[in-house]
């Protein structure tokens, strides 16, 4: 069984939120063995649609992370 959030993870850590991302998502659907029926059931689980889904919790990853990076620079902290 795949576990569908860590393997978004490791996608958004590796291709970054890139059209390569969505790439690689798309071929793991078609080839990966139980890839897209542990998916779907993510879906289920998780209450996303499977055509948005993967792109939602991609999203909020990202919206999780620039939050983090906003609240650190408000409090005065610079990069």
């Amino acid at each position: 069984m795949n576990d569908i959030s860590e393997e978004l993870r490791a996608l958004l850590d590796r291709f970054s939120n890139t059209p390569e991302l969505d790439q690689e998502f798309d071929r793991m659907r078609r080839e990966v063995r139980g890839f897209e029926e542990d998916y779907q059931q993510w879906c289920e689980d998780h209450g996303y649609d499977m055509e948005t889904g993967y792109r939602e919790f991609v999203n909020e990853i990202v919206d999780s992370q620039d939050s983090y990076w906003d609240n650190y620079r408000e409090f005065g902290n610079d990069i």
